[in-house]
């Protein structure tokens, strides 16, 4: 029976869902599922004839160049839905089924298991029954294995075919083989773009028993693909592979189905999306090219001054809270440019052609997808081409780079730095601007960069002395290998810290910032560390390096280090690293130990009024602040001058 024919039918439309191993345990098999493609009823090889030579022969016979469309498609015609996999069909009784095998010609005279069947796969047009049963037994080792069966269709539209003679309506006769080859050139494109490159396998069959002409297409696995691991809030998170195939995939073997059934007498249908393309990426350079020529350098600099200090963040897809601003300038510029321009009204129409040529290829519905997908693909581009713009701006006074700031971190740089962010600090409240407050932030990220480079020099210096002493030909006493140990782990921190601000935040990973956030407490001075913003993890981290320097030092009875039998460089080393002057070596320990002990009973006074500062009285709030200034007095001054001795060495 002919098929019908309905306008404004997509050429080509591709369904597809999947089964896994657990939805369908003790309901279907894989293999089940390709007896049901194979059987006898829908599929029909006697009418597999090549139509397109039989049209060229006649038109070599007729000395006509040209095959004239057959029909027009109207406006306004309803489109039929298009035939799925059918699902309501229990998947259990597809077994029942049997394969049918080419009955024609000599196959009637071959063994069983060499007769043809008409499935096809990546490498034949037509599997023989042996091979139909292999295949079926690799469908049960995937589905044994717990891989994933996806079932699709690829169904045509009958004047498409007839268009471009792959069915014939009078005879009914349909040209399978290219088909099936435009079937089999999509398909590895698919396997790869949705990660079944190695381990993926198909068949499809072609069938005739619903409205449409259509391929019921059969994908699987040899075995699942791996689940994927990433992180969250710092803790591994398995995410199972993707089942869905990507839909530019989808859209990609649609496209590359339709392209390859065009027939081969109509060569300049099948040039003319190329040609439109040609064109659109003409006209779209040539408005990448004039942009730079049309917006001025002011309305630049204007939108530079908006920009983030993170050059990473200028594009227009960043979702950066503080690009909003940027990205909302730049497409007003980009408005205005394009308004009323010749070259984009042109690249508007040459867009509508395309959109109305792949509305006929995939349906009506997509009409208007192709102009606004184009259009706004422009904008992007000519967004990010503002943004490069200003990347290119020449260096200046107002236009400073964080890692140009950074670079320069000796004393007199970041005493400099530290004087101009105080200057734009005043000058913002009293008149605040863009350009002001954008240098502002720049100069305090670069000075977090400047302050951690002048900390890792220092302390790679330090590393150098420690390691000299350890070579040099006298060897270290007891008293020097506990202080090289002490200095040792010190400087390794040190160098970590350093590390860490030296990194972008949004670059850090979760354990990357809890390490940042616990380096920094662990070498926070108690002394200068705000009781409003003091934490139990900070007051932790500060209790510990403060217990450890105790220790060193021989806490409260006589034992620790004797700085005696230090060498003097050992001495100045652990002075730097300790923050005390350096004095007689007799009085270097109990100082420490003074200190120490200030230090703790301060930082238990801060923690113990950040805790329940809420709930005390004004007044015993207050005594707590003068009680903790006068300590902050006393440690000062022990760190510049030497304590009383409290004990013998």
């Amino acid at each position: 029976m002919s098929k019908p024919i309905e306008h404004q039918q997509p050429a080509v439309v591709f369904s597809l869902q999947y089964f896994t191993a657990a939805t369908v345990a003790n309901k279907m098999s894989y293999s089940g599922y390709t007896k049901y493609t194979e059987r006898d009823n829908p599929t029909d090889l006697s009418n597999d004839v090549n139509l397109v030579q039989q049209r060229l022969d006649q038109l070599e016979t007729a000395n006509l160049a040209e095959l004239a469309p057959t029909s027009q498609r109207p406006d306004g015609e309803p489109v039929e839905a298009v035939e799925g996999v059918a699902t309501r069909l229990p998947y259990q009784k597809f077994i029942d089924y049997t394969a049918t095998e080419l009955d024609q010609g000599d196959e009637v005279a071959k063994p069983n298991q060499q007769q043809l069947t008409p499935t096809f796969d990546q490498r034949t047009d037509h599997l023989t029954v042996a091979e139909t049963a292999q295949l079926r037994q690799k469908l049960d080792t995937a589905q044994a294995n717990k891989g994933v069966l996806w079932a699709g269709v690829i169904s045509f539209s009958t004047q498409y075919l007839i268009d471009n003679h792959l069915y014939d309506p009078k005879t009914e006769a349909c040209d399978q083989q290219k088909i099936k080859a435009a079937v089999r050139h999509s398909m590895g494109p698919l396997l790869k773009a949705n990660g079944l490159a190695e381990k993926g396998f198909w068949w499809g069959d072609i069938q005739f028993n619903t409205a449409h002409i259509h391929v019921h297409l059969g994908i699987s696995e040899l075995s699942p693909r791996p689940d994927k691991i990433g992180y969250r809030n710092g803790k591994s998170v398995t995410k199972e592979a993707r089942r869905k195939f990507t839909q530019p995939s989808i859209r990609s073997i649609k496209s590359h189905i339709f392209q390859d059934l065009i027939a081969l007498e109509r060569p300049q249908a099948k040039t003319r999306k190329l040609n439109l393309e040609k064109r659109l990426g003409v006209q779209r350079a040539s408005l990448h090219q004039q942009l730079s020529q049309t917006v001025g350098e002011q309305q630049l600099q204007a939108l530079l001054a908006s920009l983030p200090a993170d050059k990473k963040r200028w594009w227009s897809r960043s979702n950066a809270r503080d690009m909003a601003k940027p990205k909302q300038l730049a497409s007003d510029l980009v408005n205005q440019y394009l308004h009323g321009n010749p070259e984009f009204q042109a690249f508007q129409q040459t867009v509508q052609v395309l959109d109305q040529y792949n509305a006929a290829a995939f349906g009506q519905r997509t009409a208007g997808r192709t102009l606004a997908h184009k259009e706004a693909e422009l904008r992007e581009r000519l967004t990010n081409a503002l943004f490069k713009a200003c990347r290119e701006l020449p260096d200046n006074e107002t236009e400073l780079t964080i890692a140009g700031l950074a670079k320069n971190f000796t004393t007199a740089d970041i005493e400099t730095n530290c004087q101009r962010i105080d200057a734009l600090r005043q000058a913002n409240r009293s008149q605040p601007t863009q350009g002001k407050t954008k240098e502002l932030r720049q100069r305090r990220m670069a000075l977090r960069q400047q302050n951690a480079r002048a900390s890792q020099a220092k302390v790679q210096q330090a590393q150098r002395v420690l390691t000299k002493l350890s070579q040099e030909s006298t060897p270290l006493n007891a008293a020097e290998r506990e202080a090289r140990t002490f200095l040792s782990g010190r400087y390794q921190q040190r160098l970590a810290l350093a590390k860490l601000k030296l990194q972008a935040p949004w670059e850090q990973m979760p354990i990357e910032r809890q390490q940042l956030q616990d380096l920094t407490a662990y070498f926070t001075d108690v002394v200068n560390v705000p009781i409003d913003k003091l934490t139990a993890p900070q007051v932790a981290k500060m209790q510990a390096r403060l217990a450890a320097e105790s220790e060193f030092n021989g806490g409260s009875v006589v034992s620790g280090v004797t700085w005696s039998k230090l060498r003097p460089e050992l001495q100045q080393a652990l002075s730097e690293e300790l923050g005390v002057k350096l004095t007689k070596p007799s009085q270097m320990r109990a100082q420490l130990q003074a200190i120490t002990k200030q230090q703790q009973e301060l930082l238990r006074l801060k923690a113990t009024l950040a805790s329940y500062k809420e709930a005390l009285p004004p007044a015993v709030v207050q005594q707590r602040y003068q009680k903790i200034e006068r300590f902050n007095d006393k440690i000062k001054r022990n760190k510049k001058a030497p304590a009383r001795p409290v004990g013998s060495q």
